[in-house]
């Protein structure tokens, strides 16, 4: 039971921290140069897309 509770804490943890690491990179590439952080935000959102297919196929196959 104690596992379950600690798999889905950190389950939620590792995503938050993904999104916490590319939110921070997408406001140092426009930090940097506007042109760097448009194609920084493509870059983030192709990599949201992924990880939503990817928690929805993990979810289906439970």
């Amino acid at each position: 039971m104690i596992i379950k509770i600690f798999e889905s804490i950190w389950h939620v943890f590792d995503i938050l921290c993904f999104l916490i690491a590319i939110a921070l990179s997408v406001c140092g590439f426009f930090m940097l140069n506007f042109i760097a952080g448009i194609f920084s935000l493509a870059v983030a959102f192709v990599l949201f897309g992924l990880l939503a297919e990817l928690i929805a196929s993990i979810k289906q196959s439970k």
